[in-house]
């Protein structure tokens, strides 16, 4: 069996930690892993390759000039806070390099400890010749110990250096809804997200949501009275409709294009999950003391033959079409205002998309509510949080001990402390060929387990495990951009 198909053990200590029926796997094999699955397509010259998410080539376009680079600086952080942005695990070479020391020092730790027992920290810096602390320093715009985005430039034709990122993606912790009342009694807040672009110029749609939705979100939060920030789910599930609009209204899509948008807010308690296209979020939790994962939120993705999408297309005068092909999405029918060509939509809502808009593609998202002391104090093998997926349209129906307020069991601090509470967003392009039960243990394991992978690990090995599906699917003829985010959510 080839390591395509065969996820390897997690480590030791790791699975010493779990029941055997919930043994943890990880899908890469350490450097061998990312250079194996992600083929060169031709062959590109090494300066071909940059860092970012810019087109590998910006000379020979002038008409599609790029939108502003989107890695991160730690400086000059906008007024809603600091974000991490996603590093291409392959394309940037300063990445890829940090990305494998942190992956071969994992695996030289384990193979001292199995001769000694045990490493002391100075031997740890030791290893390698990119030490940990240097290749966290220069992945931290990335992620750290709570949070983590990586990205991979998709292959869609044509040459290597050619190929655009119309994937976006970020996770802003602390997210400040107004910095001069962030003090210790505002609520917590953070807010992380997926922007898959797509059509031409559907990139500059990505990006400007995943710069403009933060500032939109901290602007109409902050009009809130204080107590309704953390109390009024309404007020807060229509802020996040709002938003949606307005950055649909205003998006650089004149002349084509769209962009997903699934993101996750969370203000004190309350966790929002806001989700339009086919990147999807996830919620989930780790109990420490059992080992189990729970997915109790999985966002569904919009496609246009769901029966309530189809009404609202053909009722505004749009066409659905529905392939025969088993595995193939269905279609929203509309004509390019530019080109006059006739095209077709994979999803019913997105931002941008305006053709599609006048036959029925919307961007308001679906949005829910969870508590987090709700799911923290009901996780117990007799009562626990599981949501019920539907296998043909991907809706969730969620458990009602979910959606209960937990009060019964609010004083059972001993039970909180054991649960842990994360979230996961990732556009098609890992969706479509990693399953989200196999994303949710191993992020949580990463996480929250000590001799688990770093969190920007386990998204290379995510994005890697995605990467191989598709090249031997495809044939190594096409390969969807993929970008993953993560982050812990503690109340």
């Amino acid at each position: 069996m080839s390591w395509l198909t065969q996820p390897l053990q997690l480590y030791r200590l790791a699975n010493k930690k779990m029941k055997p029926a919930n043994s943890i796997t990880l899908f890469f094999a350490a450097a061998a892993f990312t250079a194996m699955s992600l083929p060169r397509l031709v062959e590109a010259e090494t300066d071909a390759r940059t860092s970012g998410q810019r087109s590998l080539s910006t000379s020979d376009d002038e008409k599609r000039k790029q939108p502003d680079d989107v890695s991160s600086s730690l400086t000059n952080c906008p007024s809603y806070g600091c974000p991490i942005l996603p590093r291409d695990m392959y394309f940037d070479e300063e990445a890829q390099e940090a990305l494998k020391a942190i992956r071969n020092l994992q695996v030289k730790i384990e193979q001292r400890e199995e001769k000694s027992g045990g490493l002391e920290d100075t031997e740890v810096d030791n290893l390698g010749s990119l030490s940990l602390e240097n290749a966290l320093d220069r992945l931290k715009s990335a992620g750290g110990e709570d949070q983590a985005t990586l990205t991979l430039i998709g292959y869609k034709g044509g040459k290597v250096e050619d190929q655009i990122n119309q994937d976006r993606a970020f996770v802003i912790s602390p997210f400040l809804i107004d910095q001069k009342t962030n003090t210790d009694t505002f609520p917590k807040a953070r807010l992380m997200g997926v922007f898959d672009g797509h059509a031409k110029l559907g990139e500059f749609v990505s990006q400007y949501s995943v710069s403009e939705l933060p500032k939109l979100l901290s602007e109409k939060i902050h009009s809130l009275p204080l107590d309704q920030i953390e109390n009024d789910e309404k007020a807060v599930k229509q802020i996040l409709i709002d938003s949606f609009v307005q950055m649909d209204k205003a998006a650089p899509a004149e002349l084509s294009g769209g962009c997903t948008a699934s993101v996750v807010l969370q203000l004190g308690r309350k966790i929002y999950i806001a989700n339009a296209g086919d990147s999807r979020s996830l919620v989930a939790t780790f109990q420490k003391s059992t080992g189990r994962v729970n997915i109790v939120y999985l966002s569904r993705e919009d496609k246009p033959d769901l029966p309530d999408e189809k009404a609202r297309v053909e009722n505004m005068g749009g066409q659905v079409y529905i392939p025969q092909r088993v595995g193939a999405s269905s279609r929203v029918i509309y004509v390019d205002s530019y080109t006059g060509v006739q095209s077709g939509l994979a999803m019913s809502r997105s931002i941008g998309d305006w053709d599609a808009g006048n036959v029925g593609v919307i961007p308001n998202p679906i949005v829910e509510v969870l508590n987090i002391e709700t799911l923290k104090n009901i996780q117990t093998e007799e009562d626990s949080c599981v949501a019920q997926i539907d296998a043909r349209t991907g809706e969730t129906t969620m458990d009602i001990n979910c959606i209960t307020n937990g009060e019964e069991k609010k004083d059972d601090n001993s039970l909180e402390d054991d649960v842990e509470v994360f979230a996961v967003s990732a556009t098609d392009g890992m969706l479509d060929f990693v399953n989200v039960e196999d994303i949710a243990r191993n992020v949580a394991a990463s996480l929250y387990l000590d001799e688990g992978p770093h969190p920007l690990s386990a998204c290379e090995g995510l994005i890697s495990t995605a990467a191989a599906g598709w090249w031997k699917s495809k044939d190594g003829k096409y390969r969807d951009d993929i970008a993953i985010a993560i982050s812990k959510f503690d109340s």
